[in-house]
């Protein structure tokens, strides 16, 4: 019946939408959030692909449930070598590496391997990656959601053999100590990870909720995720580019402007997000053009940084955002999934 169809209904080969963790404002917040024993992991700055195995057919999945199986081969053969379970969905991070340091690299560079439909060997060749596995979802047919996150990690260890920098579980401290917990913090900072995921050991894995399950702890202002609304076309050299950017949170079945971004965005393809990327991207999205600026189809979302959110009453939103400054292309998310209004209210007060 109804209830029955509100729950998620699992099989191998259909996505289903990942597990969100909030930000907590410190070690000490998140422990109180998740309660101790806590289980901390490492954050990446990796791409979430969503892993979906029976027999040799592997299939891969972004958070926004689209198939990137093309776009990674690398990964379909990592996962047939590694993975003993004949049938399994696996929540895992795929990170790319430096061929020559093996240091991680930035989700930016890992997400030109997302769009790419055409010459995927070069690039698996040039950006290759690491799959980090945090968590699963089902084994052999049983869903496993319901199971407590220890249970599911001893599931996890039985059926992945390990390879360095190839195929891996995620690293974890165990600890009811704050003490320790923030010491592993700090060792995660310093070898380059963006901060950790506190999790709850007990926790269930709730498919698309932001809930008590766990939390992050990063060192900085939590960036926002936000879509594009509007833009204006640039003056001199950029006359050809789109070159500000308005940026609009979501509200209920609406979107509140929270300012304009023009900082971060580089000239250059090969330096990162550039004006002739967005003006590519924006172009066919225009639906309204009133002299230099245009209107768009809330579509393209990006992640900000900035310095502070401010009171303010020259955008609808009531904020907005001082210093922005945009720091990558969110390709692996919807509409749907970007930074709410309550969710900037509550930074503008944890601030």
């Amino acid at each position: 019946g109804p209830k029955a169809l509100e729950k998620t209904i699992l099989f191998v080969g259909k996505p289903m939408k990942a597990m969100l963790f909030p930000k907590a404002k410190d070690m000490q917040d998140a422990l109180a959030t998740v309660g101790v024993p806590a289980i901390i992991e490492p954050k990446l700055d990796g791409f979430r692909v969503q892993i979906h195995k029976t027999k040799d057919d592997v299939r891969l999945f972004t958070r926004r449930l689209e198939d990137v199986t093309k776009q990674f081969p690398d990964v379909v053969r990592a996962v047939k070598k590694y993975v003993r379970a004949q049938d399994v969905i696996l929540d895992t991070e795929v990170v790319g590496i430096d061929s020559e340091t093996k240091h991680f690299v930035p989700f930016q560079k890992i997400s030109q391997r997302i769009r790419r439909k055409h010459d995927i060997a070069r690039l698996v060749q040039s950006l290759p990656v690491i799959v980090v596995v945090f968590d699963v979802m089902a084994i052999h047919g049983e869903a496993l959601l319901n199971l407590p996150f220890v249970e599911r990690r001893k599931k996890l260890q039985a059926i992945i053999t390990q390879e360095k920098s190839v195929f891996q579980l995620i690293e974890q401290c165990v600890t009811e100590s704050e003490k320790k917990a923030e010491d592993f913090y700090r060792t995660c900072l310093s070898q380059g990870y963006e901060g950790v995921m506190v999790k709850t050991s007990q926790g269930e894995y709730v498919s698309g909720k932001r809930v008590g399950q766990g939390v992050k702890v990063k060192p900085v202002m939590e960036p926002l995720d936000l879509v594009i609304v509007a833009a204006e076309w640039g003056e001199g050299k950029r006359a050809k580019w789109l070159s500000s950017f308005t940026v609009a949170c979501s509200d209920k079945e609406t979107f509140k402007v929270l300012g304009k971004v023009g900082t971060g965005i580089k000239e250059k393809v090969e330096e990162g997000v550039s004006f002739s990327e967005l003006t590519e991207l924006l172009r066919p999205l225009i639906v309204e053009e009133k002299g230099k600026r245009v209107i768009v189809t809330p579509q393209v979302v990006v992640e900000l940084e900035y310095e502070q959110i401010q009171v303010s009453s020259k955008y609808d939103s009531g904020y907005a955002l001082r210093f922005p400054r945009l720091v990558r292309l969110r390709e692996d998310k919807g509409v749907t999934e970007i930074n709410t209004l309550a969710d900037v209210e509550i930074f503008y007060k944890q601030q």
